[in-house]
């Protein structure tokens, strides 16, 4: 036999229901949150380790800027510059599309800004390429 519940149970069972889902959000919301957080710290530690290999293939002229943020290889590259190459651009896609969530912006525009902060920084004898597709050294 069923027994009908008070409207005080029924509230209180309501409440408890609108309560876990809410923490059932918060709870979503901040593992996306963290996991971003962790994801910006894994990135940056990459990319850090990264940088003495990418400065000195752009010291030795083997590799350039592009206007878009990307890393270009200029003449044939070894495996290993190859694989520096695509590691580091993979992780700047990475980089600009965290960058304009946090931003509200475009990813291409991140990725311009990135580029020009980059060749305004650059040392002299860096290579980068121009708009109209020639390379051109600092």
């Amino acid at each position: 036999m069923a027994t009908k519940k008070s409207p005080n149970n029924q509230a209180t069972e309501i409440i408890l229901i609108m309560n876990f889902k809410h923490f059932i959000y918060l709870l979503f919301i901040s593992l996306i949150a963290f996991s971003s957080v962790f994801a910006d710290s894994n990135l940056t530690s990459r990319m850090k380790a990264r940088l003495p290999s990418v400065l000195a293939a752009k010291d030795a002229g083997s590799i350039g800027e592009g206007l878009n943020g990307m890393l270009l290889v200029r003449n044939e590259a070894s495996t290993e510059l190859a694989n520096l190459v695509k590691a580091e651009n993979k992780d700047r896609v990475t980089l600009f599309k965290i960058l304009a969530e946090k931003t509200g912006g475009e990813t291409k525009d991140v990725a311009k800004k990135f580029a020009k902060a980059i060749a305004s920084k650059a040392k002299k004898g860096h290579w980068f390429k121009n708009s109209s597709g020639n390379w051109v050294s600092k």
